[in-house]
């Protein structure tokens, strides 16, 4: 019993996260002032996550291991597909009436509202429903869950240096299809997630989220498949920022300019009476994203808190 090492009793180290004391700071207070509130701030060219923050008293980290129906913001990776498919484009008129059936479901606007010769690009910056639940049957089961999982990295076991849920879109058929069109039925997300969804959105391509750097500990980030088609791209953008300045995430982000865009949500939980809310944003290199849970909907409820913790810094850029 030769001792072949000894080492002194270990004192605690200090691991260097990426987080941004600014940003943190901004987070913490935001969601401080709110119920049920949670948030995670990313630099979209780069994957580090600035700022995390849940107003949970030592609950669980819904930011980054939630595991909530994301609503309408799941309609920037479906409008993704179906602008790569060419299932929609942004001027050229698109359908959204007050309701849609498909798959023996019948699915509504809020408030049953209805665009009567609109385009994509105001059906989408009101988050119509029904122009998503119109195109269902021009996509194959798979197409969604492996646009999550090809450009958006979604469910690519990312490794974020901490414990964190990287999400999941299942493949679906017939009217749990359409319903995860506009992230219902099992599409599961977090402000985490959703983040990294409107940075691929704002860049083009997955860089993976973490919250300790690659070179601390030698691992492997997880890629996607391919970079979103250039064409679909530069729309999806253009859709986002449309909404932003003059859809149903303009109101949050007023006083944001520049290079901005957004998408909010509303995600009904069965036994709940108010929806969860959520929003998705950039500025610049900064993105960011929150749910609010029963907070109703997203540009009313985290709406205001992502772009309070955008306008805290000047913008990223």
């Amino acid at each position: 019993g030769t001792a072949l090492l000894s080492v002194p009793e270990g004192a605690p180290g200090t691991l260097r996260t990426t987080l941004d004391a600014r940003l943190q700071k901004a987070a913490e207070r935001e969601v401080a002032l709110r119920a049920d509130a949670s948030l995670v701030v990313l630099r979209p060219s780069t994957g580090e996550i600035l700022a995390v923050a849940n107003s949970r008293g030592g609950g669980s980290d819904t930011a980054l291991e939630g595991r909530l129906a994301p609503g309408s913001t799941m309609k920037m990776i479906t409008a993704s597909l179906l602008l790569e498919k060419k299932l929609a484009d942004p001027d050229k008129p698109h359908p959204c009436p007050k309701n849609a059936s498909y798959g023996g479901w019948k699915f509504h606007n809020v408030d049953d509202f209805e665009i009567p010769g609109g385009t994509f690009r105001t059906s989408f910056a009101a988050s119509c429903n029904t122009a998503f639940i119109t195109q269902a049957g021009r996509i194959a089961d798979e197409d969604l869950s492996r646009q999550a999982r090809d450009v958006f990295g979604i469910g690519a076991h990312w490794s974020v240096g901490v414990p964190a849920f990287d999400g999941t879109v299942p493949v679906e058929h017939a009217a749990s299809k359409a319903a995860s069109m506009i992230g219902q039925g099992e599409v599961r997300m977090n402000p985490m997630t959703m983040a990294s969804v409107i940075s691929t959105a704002r860049t083009g391509r997955f860089t993976q989220p973490y919250l300790v750097a690659p070179s601390v500990d030698h691992r492997a980030l997880a890629t996607a498949h391919r970079p979103l088609a250039p064409d679909a791209h530069k729309k999806l953008r253009d859709l986002l920022h449309t909404t932003a300045t003059a859809g149903s995430a303009a109101g949050s982000m007023l006083g944001l300019h520049g290079d901005i865009g957004a998408k909010t949500g509303s995600a009904e939980v069965i036994g709940q009476k108010e929806p969860n809310g959520w929003f998705a944003a950039w500025h610049g290199d900064l993105a960011a994203a929150a749910v609010m849970q029963r907070g109703g909907r997203g540009g009313e409820s985290s709406g205001p808190l992502v772009a309070a913790v955008l306008k805290s810094v000047d913008g990223g850029q």
